[in-house]
C-alpha cells in the first residue's frame, strides 16, 4: 500500500517541484544585468558568485540533512527544503529589484534544491530499490508541494532500517569517505566531473550567452528553456534503450560523448540551428550520471557493510555524500565559468564559449576515469 501511494504522489511531486525551481531561470540573468547596466562581463562575475555561494551552503548543509534523512525519516526534510525554498521566492516576489534579495534567494534555493534531493532520492530508492510573478508563482508551488508532501506522502523509511543521528558524522567533508576504496573512490571522481556540466550549474551562463552573444530577448530565452526541458524528458527514453542496446557502461559512454559534443555544439553556437543541434545532443547525455550513480549507492553500501555495518553509509548518507562532492566543485566552477566569459568578451576577445569548452573537457575526463573500472565485474564478485 505505502509503494502504490508513494508511486502516485512522487511523479506529481517530481514534475511540480522541476517546474517550481527552473520557471524563475529565465529572469534572474535579466535582473542582474539590468542592475549591472547591460554590463555582461560583470553579471557574468556577480552570477558567478552566486552559484558560489549556494555550493557554499550546500556544502555544509548536505551532510546534515542526508544523516537526518536516515535517523528521522525522508518526509520531515523534504517540508523542510520545500518551506524554505517557498519563503525564498516569496521574499523575491515582494522585493523584486533588491540585488540582495535575489543573491541570497540564489544561494538558499539553490541548496536547498540539493538538500531535498538527497532525501528525495533516498525516499524513491526505499520504495524502488518571470520577474515577480514568475517567484511568485514558484513560491505558491513550493507551498503546494508543501502540503502535498506533508498530507498525501507516506513516510518510505521504515523505523527498523533507521540509523542513530550523529552530528561529529556531519562533516562538510564527509565525501571523503567515498575515497576508502578504490571502486568508490573511481565513481565518485567520475560523477563529480559529470556534475560539473549540470544543467544547473552552467544555467546561469546559458542566459547570459543566449542573450548577450545570440542576442535572444526573454521570449526565445523561454523557447530554449523548454526545449531543454522536452530533451530532459526525452533523456529518461533514450538511456534506458541505450542501456538495453549497449549495457549500462556503454551507455554512460554514449551519454558523456553525446553531450561532451553538445556543450561543444553549444560553445561555438552562432545560429539558432547550432542551438538546437546542441539541444537535441543534450537529450542523449542528461542523465550520464544515472548509472554511475547507482553503481556508487551499490559499492558504497557494500562496502560499509563488509566493514562496519552499524557505523556504515545509509542510501541517504551517501546521496548527501556525493552531492557534498559535488558542492565542493559548484564552490570554485560557476565563479571560473564567470571568469572565462568575462575574459572571452572583454578586451576585444571574442571566445564567450570557453566555459563550454572546459565542460565538455571534463566530460571527457569524466568517461575516462569511469572507463578505468569494471563495476559489474565487482558486482559479481560480491561488490
Amino acid at each position: 500500500a505505502m509503494q502504490q501511494t508513494a508511486d502516485r504522489v512522487t511523479v506529481v511531486i517530481t514534475g511540480l517541484f522541476a517546474t517550481a525551481m527552473t520557471m524563475v531561470v529565465p529572469t534572474r540573468a535579466t535582473l542582474v544585468l539590468a542592475t549591472k547596466k547591460s554590463d555582461v562581463a560583470a553579471a557574468a562575475k556577480v552570477m558567478g558568485s552566486m552559484a558560489s555561494c549556494a555550493a557554499m551552503l550546500e556544502l555544509f548543509l548536505n551532510p546534515v540533512f542526508g544523516r537526518l534523512s536516515d535517523a528521522y525519516g525522508r518526509k520531515p526534510l523534504l517540508l523542510v527544503a520545500v518551506a524554505v525554498d517557498a519563503l525564498c521566492r516569496g521574499a523575491v516576489a515582494l522585493r523584486p529589484t533588491s540585488v540582495p534579495v535575489a543573491f541570497a534567494d540564489r544561494a538558499v534555493s539553490g541548496a536547498m534544491f540539493f538538500c531535498f534531493l538527497s532525501p528525495w532520492n533516498a525516499a524513491l530508492a526505499d520504495v524502488y530499490g518571470t520577474g515577480r510573478k514568475s517567484f511568485a508563482a514558484s513560491a505558491a508551488i513550493f507551498f503546494a508541494i508543501f502540503a502535498w508532501i506533508r498530507r498525501m506522502l507516506p513516510e518510505t523509511l521504515p523505523e527498523d532500517r533507521r540509523r542513530p543521528f550523529e552530528l561529529l558524522a556531519c562533516s562538510p567533508v564527509r565525501f571523503v569517505k567515498l575515497f576508502q576504496d578504490r571502486m568508490t573512490a573511481t565513481l565518485a571522481v567520475t560523477v563529480g566531473l559529470q556534475s560539473c556540466g549540470d544543467y544547473l550549474n552552467i544555467c546561469d551562463i546559458n542566459l547570459l550567452y543566449l542573450q548577450s552573444i545570440l542576442g535572444y530577448a526573454r521570449e526565445q530565452v523561454g523557447h530554449f528553456a523548454a526545449m531543454v526541458g522536452v530533451s530532459q524528458v526525452a533523456s529518461g527514453q533514450l538511456m534506458k534503450t541505450m542501456s538495453a542496446a549497449a549495457g549500462r557502461k556503454g551507455a554512460t559512454a554514449i551519454a558523456n560523448t553525446m553531450y561532451a559534443a553538445a556543450l561543444l555544439a553549444l560553445g561555438t553556437s552562432r545560429s539558432k540551428e547550432q542551438v538546437a543541434l546542441a539541444v537535441l545532443l543534450m537529450a542523449f547525455g542528461h542523465l550520464r550520471a544515472s548509472t554511475v550513480g547507482s553503481y556508487l549507492q551499490h559499492h558504497g553500501q557494500a562496502w560499509a557493510l563488509l566493514r562496519s555495518s552499524a557505523r556504515g553509509m545509509g542510501a541517504a548518507e551517501i546521496e548527501a555524500a556525493k552531492a557534498n562532492l559535488c558542492a565542493v566543485l559548484k564552490v570554485f566552477m560557476p565563479v571560473l565559468y564567470g571568469r572565462l566569459f568575462a575574459w572571452g568578451t572583454s578586451a576585444g576577445r571574442r571566445v564567450p564559449g570557453l566555459p563550454y569548452l572546459l565542460v565538455a573537457a571534463l566530460t571527457g575526463a569524466a568517461q575516462l576515469a569511469f572507463s578505468s573500472v569494471d563495476p559489474d565485474r565487482a558486482s559479481a564478485k560480491g561488490g
